[in-house]
């Protein structure tokens, strides 16, 4: 008996000390599911790793813009692949941060609310 109630409150403890972050952190970023398309570091960074944030001219390589803009049409109050501010010139990595979690760079003046991949 004291050993199934210190298995319960030690699984309650270690529960506890899991919150949202670890989800957050345990999702796949962007570099993981370039992977599992067998994209490689250096179709993003370069043969010699010489390009350190790829820009939207580098990912327009594999990712049309005004291709995105269309898929992403739908999406509402405003589609996150035009910005009143840079059509769908915005650079792409302000969002789709790749090796760390995405994060809605137009949070920071707006309140779309957008969730991010």
């Amino acid at each position: 008996m004291k050993r199934l109630l210190l298995s319960s409150f030690l699984l309650s403890v270690a529960f506890f000390y899991f919150d949202a972050s670890f989800a957050q952190e345990s999702a796949p970023l962007g570099a993981d599911r370039h992977g599992v398309k067998n994209v490689t570091c250096k179709e993003c960074h370069g043969e010699k790793n010489e390009i350190t944030a790829p820009d939207i001219n580098q990912c327009s390589k594999c990712h049309a813009p005004d291709e995105i803009e269309k898929k992403t049409q739908g999406i509402k109050p405003q589609n996150p692949h035009v910005s009143p501010h840079y059509g769908n010139k915005l650079e792409c990595t302000l969002c789709h941060l790749q090796h760390v979690a995405p994060e809605n760079y137009c949070a920071q003046c707006h309140s779309f609310n957008f969730k991010v991949k």
